[in-house]
C-alpha cells in the first residue's frame, strides 16, 4: 500500500519529469501531442475527486513511457467524439487512444489524447498499463 507521504513525494518527482516533456510527433495522428498541467492533474484527479493513492502511483510511474508510446504507435486504437460543455458552449471533443509495447518488460501501455474542436491541438490526457 502506498502511503500519503510516499505518494506526495512521487507526485513531486513525476510532476517535474512531466513538465519537462516537449511536444512530440505522433504518426498515428500525423500531428504533435502537447503537454499541459491539465493532463498531469488528470492522473491525480477524476473530475473533482482525487484518485486513490494506488491508482495515482500506478499512473505516475508510467510517465517516462508516454513519449515512447506516442512515437511507437502507428495507428489509433480507438477514437471517441462527444459533445461537452466548455466555457458555457457546447463543443465537440475527440479522445484518441493509442497503444504500444514499451519499456524493459514490453508492457502494453495506452495513452489517451484529447483534442477540443476541429482545429484544436492534441493534448495528453491519460495513461494506463494493460497486462
Amino acid at each position: 500500500m502506498v502511503s500519503e507521504l510516499n505518494v506526495q513525494e512521487v507526485i513531486r518527482k513525476y510532476r517535474n519529469l512531466y513538465l519537462g516533456i516537449k511536444p512530440t510527433y505522433c504518426k498515428a495522428l500525423d500531428d504533435k501531442v502537447y503537454f499541459n498541467i491539465r493532463g498531469f492533474k488528470h492522473l491525480i484527479f477524476k473530475r473533482k475527486h482525487r484518485r486513490d493513492n494506488e491508482t495515482i502511483y500506478k499512473r505516475l510511474v508510467l510517465i517516462p513511457l508516454i513519449v515512447p508510446v506516442i512515437r511507437n504507435c502507428d495507428e489509433p486504437i480507438e477514437i471517441r467524439k462527444k459533445p461537452e460543455i466548455l466555457g458555457g458552449k457546447k463543443i465537440w471533443v475527440e479522445y484518441t487512444a493509442i497503444e504500444a509495447k514499451v519499456g524493459k518488460n514490453d508492457a502494453r501501455v495506452r495513452v489517451v489524447i484529447k483534442k477540443i474542436g476541429t482545429k484544436g491541438k492534441n493534448y495528453f490526457q491519460s495513461i494506463m498499463k494493460y497486462n
